[in-house]
């Protein structure tokens, strides 16, 4: 699990990706389908970058992360982050 969590931003991306491709590849892209699958692309970038962030993070830091990254991906990503790396590992980098 400790892997799998630290790529959960790289996997929240290839769903965003595959929501771009089939459409296309059906050729029923629509509206609805690019903006889903952008906002999942930008998401699952910026979910990766807040994962592997391994600074703690002030209060204001998780805020605005939280507004960044909408409230609901930031819970998700927020549990994987404590998923991958132990309270050792982020204390030994700060």
């Amino acid at each position: 699990m400790k892997e799998f969590a630290k790529y959960i931003g790289v996997v929240v991306m290839l769903i965003g990706v595959l929501l771009l491709v089939v459409p296309f590849l059906m050729g029923t892209t629509n509206n609805t389908n690019l903006v889903i699958g952008m906002l999942l692309v930008i998401e699952g970038m910026l979910g990766h970058i807040f994962v592997n962030n391994m600074k703690k993070g002030s209060k204001l830091g998780n805020i605005i992360w939280a507004i960044i990254l909408l409230f609901i991906p930031y819970m998700l990503f927020f549990f994987f982050k404590k998923q991958a790396y132990s309270e050792e590992e982020i204390a030994a980098y700060n």
